[in-house]
């Protein structure tokens, strides 16, 4: 009895290693699968080599596809870039069911309190809603690495001062920089890695994160690889482009600020005084939900103060 405690001690830390090995290279594998569909999808090129290689000699070609499986395969392509550049990790089917999930949803809540023709309409508003979301994130996204990438320049600039390449400054920079630049970088590394050319690898981080100031990095880099000059030189030139056109950015923002915030009070007040109202004398605005000429009249202020906050963005906008 004295040696099976020890015995049984041993047989748990075990379990509990073997346990903690299988979750371990589950979650290894789950992210070089991850891994490898994302660099996949941003670089067809690697597809062709990778499947030709496995595929038997004497197994037949396929067929090419119908021009209908060809475009939706494409445009759930598109979808899977889409999220992939808002950071969202879900894989397009999963995100077209949550829209359709949502989107039953509004039908259902919505038909409780209004007609079916109309259900359809707010049912359309709430599958949108996962859209407008991903939407919001990408544009943070993108937003936030394009602030990052001058800092991520300039520490390529001290790494080529210092002697190192430009390969071996962009495998420091990913351990230093702050996401999300740091997961394209890794992906720039990885590619490389794959047998991928340094400019096509820049050029997928391009399509990944489609920010004009990386463009101007990577049509650099391209000409640098074609004629041939100091890349020193070249990304001081490029670091330097891009923070001036920040600076102007930054400064077209804080000239419309004041527009845009008088768009945003305009579109928020009507429904900010029918919260009021509502509140306060729920007999001036019960017409508007209970009687069908004062439901179309609130349906034509919705729709009339979405153009409104339309047409106060394109003013103030300066491409």
């Amino acid at each position: 009895m004295e040696n099976l405690v020890p015995v049984l001690i041993v047989f748990l830390f075990g379990a509990l290693a073997v346990v903690l090995y299988i979750g371990r290279r589950r979650e290894e594998l789950a992210h070089e699968r991850a891994l490898t569909r994302r660099i996949k999808t941003f670089s067809p090129s690697l597809q062709e080599p990778v499947l030709q290689a496995r595929a038997p000699r004497n197994r037949p070609r396929p067929q090419p596809q119908a021009p209908a499986a060809a475009m939706t395969w494409g445009w759930m392509r598109e979808l899977e870039r889409w999220l992939a550049q808002a950071g969202v990790k879900v894989s397009a089917a999963k995100f077209l069911s949550l829209m359709l999930l949502t989107g039953a949803a509004g039908i259902f809540l919505a038909s409780i309190w209004i007609s079916p023709a109309l259900a359809l309409v707010y049912g359309g508003a709430a599958g949108a809603l996962p859209v407008a979301y991903v939407h919001f994130e990408r544009k943070k996204r993108l937003q936030t690495f394009s602030q990052q990438l001058p800092y991520v320049l300039d520490f390529l600039r001290s790494a080529l001062s210092a002697g190192h390449t430009l390969i071996r400054g962009i495998q420091m920079a990913t351990e230093n920089a702050p996401e999300p630049i740091a997961s394209e970088l890794k992906l720039v590394v990885d590619q490389i890695q794959l047998g991928t050319s340094l400019a096509d690898a820049l050029d997928s981080m391009f399509r990944r994160a489609p920010e004009q100031s990386l463009g101007f990095l990577v049509a650099a880099i391209r000409v640098q690889m074609e004629v041939g000059s100091s890349i020193s030189e070249i990304v001081d030139r490029v670091t330097d482009t891009i923070r001036e056109r920040q600076r102007l950015q930054q400064e077209i923002m804080t000239l419309t600020a004041q527009a845009r915030m008088s768009g945003m009070i305009v579109g928020a007040l009507p429904f900010i005084l029918l919260g009021f109202f509502t509140l306060i004398r729920p007999s001036y605005t019960y017409p508007l939900f209970h009687n069908p000429l004062g439901i179309r009249m609130l349906e034509a202020a919705i729709v009339l103060d979405g153009i409104s906050l339309i047409i106060i963005r394109r003013m103030v906008q300066v491409d």
